[in-house]
């Protein structure tokens, strides 16, 4: 037993007389003993004689079952009296194995290494851990209650300090008993190891195990063995890992792109929303670097640097609120984003990093888009309404002025055209609008406007004109490319085109008047029997 020597508690090994055989280094620090005596003394001969009655029937019954245990006094040489509680179980051999605990150090005056070895003792007994010493050859030596408790090693075995029954009883609890012997195999091959790692028990608890060599002076003399229960702390950490992939599965699974980093811009949260808003490949790495992360400004014209970028601004301090910006998805796509960020700061005002949150807002504006196109233009031909051929017109008028040009307003309004809705019906109707628009642009140059003023009405404006005749000749060509159109889609249909022509500045210099006095020069065609082109008639000048 050379382990017996280093035993963390005074331990004494007694003949069948009480025979002081051999103590370890803490108890002859406990008796005072510099070095051990030529021959050990009887063990009661250090007792006090009122107890020696009450010590021999505590002797006699140590070959019962459970271990016993006596609180007696010593007279020690180097102190008076010292209260001792003695924990005692038989020997292979028929002897005894004593162990002492002091009861009261301090008023006896105990040394400081005998408080030391009391120190020791109390740390080995009340270990939150199991510890089991062993000696070169894997035998027990020596075990504490907890290590009985955790394995649940049956009374008996521990009598008999029975090393393959203990083994055995610690291998009937094992998930994988032979990884277990494995284990030890091993170490005992290989004596200088130290090993850490978690054991599974049958009914489900988990063990956390570390083990590690004891040696003197080079010489291995066993080793330790400690175990703890970790069985709460890997369900509490399983509760944790199992909220944190919870929480990553929404982070995964929401439409809102959140991205984060540290304080030294490395990315730590990328999820998969924002990887498809960044156009990130589902099989390509995730970013790691801000520096990585590209977006574009709102209308996608100029990508944005990154040091530039919402996160890089999140991180420098500035708080973002419904920005918007753009991103070329990996479809090729520009998406709309509306973006948010802000810095993140812990309990104490420390940076931790920078966070933004992305919404995809591309279905509203290609809404706002739609409704701002709905606004301005015709529903069934596209072309610009009203309002929007004002604002046109306007534009156009004052660049002529600049110029010193003439400007032309053309007012067209289909002849019998409610004959088309009476014997074909309106959508037939429709159809016939919508080709006569196309016409229109087909036969109109890139800078000239169109807008359909309402029912079978079109007003067109005419830039840079030279003078009248040359209008004219443009105003009867697209009277005649409507004619063949409409003849080329419902055969002799009575439809045909009168045009009135008003001129700027002459016809006047305001949108609202040249369309009105254009709109009055096309009542004069029709009242001149429709299909031909009429120009205001300003004061003095000839009707055509």
């Amino acid at each position: 037993m050379q382990l017996f020597d280093y035993l963390p508690t005074p331990a004494l090994h007694l003949d069948t007389d009480s025979r002081i055989l051999q103590v370890n280094y803490k108890a002859q620090d406990l008796f005072g003993w510099q070095d051990p005596p030529p021959e050990y003394p009887h063990f009661t001969s250090l007792m006090d004689p009122a107890e020696l009655p009450h010590f021999t029937r505590f002797f006699e019954g140590i070959d019962c079952n459970p271990p016993k245990v006596l609180s007696t006094t010593l007279l020690l040489a180097s102190r008076n009296r010292l209260p001792v509680t003695i924990k005692a179980s038989p020997t292979v051999n028929g002897g005894r194995l004593f162990l002492l605990q002091p009861s009261d150090l301090y008023n006896y005056g105990c040394s400081d290494k005998c408080l030391h070895s009391a120190v020791l003792e109390a740390q080995y007994q009340n270990n939150p851990g199991g510890i089991l010493l062993v000696n070169g050859r894997m035998e027990m030596i020596s075990f504490n209650q907890e290590f009985v408790r955790i394995w649940d090693i049956p009374p008996e075995i521990q009598q008999s300090r029975d090393e393959e029954a203990s083994l055995g009883s610690i291998l009937d609890k094992l998930a994988d008993p032979e990884a277990f012997l494995e284990k030890v195999r091993h170490l005992y091959e290989n004596q200088d190891e130290v090993s850490t790692d978690e054991v599974l028990l049958r009914d489900g608890r988990i063990l956390y195990r570390h083990t590690y060599p004891i040696s003197e002076s080079g010489r291995y003399l066993g080793r330790v063995w400690y175990f703890l229960d970790i069985t709460p702390l890997k369900r509490a950490q399983y509760q944790v890992e199992k909220q944190q992939i919870f929480l990553n599965s929404i982070l995964e699974h929401i439409r809102d792109g959140i991205v984060a980093c540290d304080t030294t811009g490395k990315v730590n949260l990328f999820n998969r929303a924002s990887r498809n808003m960044y156009g990130w490949a589902s099989d390509h790495p995730p970013p790691v670097r801000l520096a990585q992360l590209q977006l574009h400004n709102s209308d996608g014209t100029a990508a944005i640097p990154p040091e530039q970028g919402p996160l890089a601004r999140a991180l420098s301090g500035e708080t973002l609120q419904n920005a918007e910006f753009s991103s070329l998805s990996a479809e090729g796509e520009f998406r709309s984003l509306r973006v948010n960020g802000q810095a993140m700061y812990d309990g104490e005002g420390n940076k931790l990093g920078a966070v933004l949150s992305l919404h995809d807002i591309t279905d509203l504006a290609r809404a706002k888009e739609q409704l701002r196109f709905m606004a301005y233009h015709d529903a069934l031909t596209g072309l610009p309404n009203r309002r929007l051929f004002h604002d046109l017109l306007q534009h156009c008028l004052k660049q002529a002025h600049r110029n010193q040009q003439q400007v032309a307003v053309l007012f067209l309004d289909l002849d019998n055209f409610k004959a088309v809705n009476d014997q074909h019906g309106h959508d037939q109707g429709d159809q016939m609008l919508v080709m006569i628009a196309r016409t229109l642009r087909e036969s109109l140059r890139e800078s000239d406007i169109l807008c359909r003023w309402g029912g079978d009405e079109f007003v067109v404006g005419l830039p840079e004109i030279d003078d009248s005749e040359g209008v004219l000749a443009i105003a009867e060509k697209i009277g005649d490319r409507i004619l063949d159109a409409v003849q080329a889609q419902v055969a002799e249909c009575p439809v045909s085109v009168s045009i009135g022509i008003a001129l700027y500045p002459d016809d006047g210099i305001e949108p609202d008047l040249l369309i009105r006095n254009a709109d009055m020069a096309m009542y004069g065609a029709k009242r001149r029997g429709k299909n031909r082109c009429e120009l205001f008639p300003p004061e003095g000048k000839k009707e055509l």
